[in-house]
C-alpha cells in the first residue's frame, strides 16, 4: 500500500451527527485484534439472527454487546412504548436492556 495507505482518512460517524475524519495510522495504533463489532458486516451475511440480538463473528453466538456500537436496537421510551432506531446504543447488563446515547 505504500504511500497510498499512510494517506487514508476514515470518516466516522459519532453521535449528534458529527463525523470524525481521523488518518488510518492513527486508527492503526488503537486496533485491538480481540475485539469484533456486533453490528458489523458478519450480521449482514447470517440468514437468522435472535430478536434484537448480533452474531459474534468470532464464535456465532448471538450476544448483547456492551460497547457503544451504531446499529439497529429496540428500546422503551420514556412513556413506556416501545421503539426501534438506527442509534449509538448499548446493552450494558449483557441483556435486553438498551441505552441509547442522547447528547
Amino acid at each position: 500500500m505504500g504511500d497510498t495507505h499512510k494517506n487514508l482518512v476514515f470518516s466516522i460517524p459519532l453521535p449528534g451527527g458529527r463525523v470524525a475524519r481521523v488518518p488510518i495510522d492513527v486508527l492503526e495504533q488503537y486496533v485491538d485484534p480481540s475485539a469484533r463489532l456486533a453490528h458489523g458486516a458478519a450480521e449482514a451475511e447470517e440468514d437468522v439472527t435472535a430478536h434484537s440480538m448480533s452474531v459474534d463473528p468470532t464464535t456465532g453466538a448471538s450476544i448483547w454487546h456492551t460497547d457503544w456500537e451504531l446499529g439497529q436496537c429496540d428500546y422503551t421510551d420514556e412513556n413506556g412504548f416501545p421503539q426501534s432506531a438506527y442509534a449509538w446504543h448499548r446493552h450494558p447488563l449483557g441483556n435486553e436492556y438498551t441505552e441509547i446515547y442522547q447528547k
